[in-house]
């Protein structure tokens, strides 16, 4: 079986996001999402077999080097700092409805 693709996995999930298990960004943007999202799915990369392949998708796609990568509703939110500001906006609460 062939590992699956960033283009794969993301609708499968309201939110989706993939994340490096000690990244202390990652660590905030779960604490924002966890309490929010029902329907919630974290791809911790750095354990992955496929996770270098995942993260290089991410970049060739969305321009996008760092973790957290925040997917919701297949809209591509950005990182951590992303998500707080949409957040801070009242459009987390929003888009996650």
């Amino acid at each position: 079986m062939s590992a699956a693709t960033v283009a794969e996995l993301i609708p499968q999930h309201k939110v989706v996001m993939f994340s490096w298990v000690h990244c202390p960004f990652c660590v905030r943007a779960k604490e924002i999402l966890k309490p929010l999202a029902t329907d919630m799915k974290v791809y911790e990369v750095d354990e992955m077999e496929n996770g270098e392949d995942l993260r290089k998708q991410l970049y060739d796609t969305y321009q996008h080097e760092t973790v957290p990568a925040i997917f919701i509703n297949g809209e591509f939110i950005g990182g951590c700092s992303d998500l707080q500001a949409i957040q801070k906006s009242g459009e987390l609460t929003k888009k996650l409805a």
